[in-house]
C-alpha cells in the first residue's frame, strides 16, 4: 500500500490499521526513538493484563526522558499533563505513538486526526470507552538520523481542535 505524500501520521495510521492482519497492531516511530526490542514488554503486559491497549510510557521512570532535549520534553510533559487532567490518570502517556493495540478494538474507533495528535485521540477514546489499559516503562531516545517533520505550532493547534472535539462530543 502506498499513500500519497504529506497525508500525515493520522492517515498513515488509519491505512495501516485497515490493512493489518492479526490480533495485535503495534505502532512506533520510524526513527526508532523508542527501541523496537521493548515491544516484547508491551506484548507481555497485554497478555498479563488482558489489555486492549498497552502504552510504552517514558513518564513511568525518572530517567526515561533524560536523553531528550528540554525543548522537546517540555511540550510533551505539558500536553500529557493536560490530557491526564481532562481524561483521567489511567494513562501517563497520551501523546506517544509507541503502543500495542488489540486490532479489533482499534478498528471500532472512528478516528479523525490527521497529524501526531492521533495518538492522543486513540488514548482518550480508549479511556472514555473503558478499554483494559496497561503501561510499561519505555525510554524515549533521540533520533540517529533524519529530520523531524513535527511542526510545533501546527501540532499544538491540532491538539486544541482535538480537545474541543473530544470534550464537546
Amino acid at each position: 500500500m502506498k499513500l500519497s505524500p504529506n497525508r500525515g501520521l493520522g492517515a498513515a495510521l488509519r491505512a495501516g490499521c485497515k490493512a493489518a492482519a492479526g490480533e495485535w497492531i503495534a505502532t512506533l516511530d520510524a526513527d526508532l526513538t523508542f527501541r523496537p526490542e521493548t515491544l516484547k514488554g508491551l506484548l507481555a503486559a497485554a497478555e498479563e493484563n488482558n489489555a486492549d491497549l498497552v502504552a510504552g510510557s517514558p513518564f513511568l521512570r525518572r530517567d526515561d526522558l533524560s536523553a531528550v532535549d528540554w525543548r522537546r520534553r517540555l511540550p510533551s510533559l505539558l500536553l500529557n499533563s493536560l490530557y491526564r487532567g481532562l481524561f483521567g490518570l489511567r494513562l501517563t502517556a497520551y501523546t506517544p505513538i509507541f503502543r500495542l493495540y488489540r486490532a479489533a478494538r482499534l478498528r471500532e474507533l472512528s478516528l479523525h486526526s490527521e497529524g501526531f495528535e492521533i495518538n492522543a485521540e486513540i488514548a482518550a477514546l480508549a479511556v472514555s470507552r473503558r478499554w483494559r489499559l496497561a503501561e510499561v516503562p519505555a525510554a524515549l531516545g533521540t533520533r540517529s538520523s533524519g529530520v523531524s517533520k513535527l511542526n510545533g505550532g501546527r501540532e499544538l493547534a491540532r491538539h486544541m481542535r482535538l480537545l474541543a472535539r473530544l470534550l464537546l462530543s
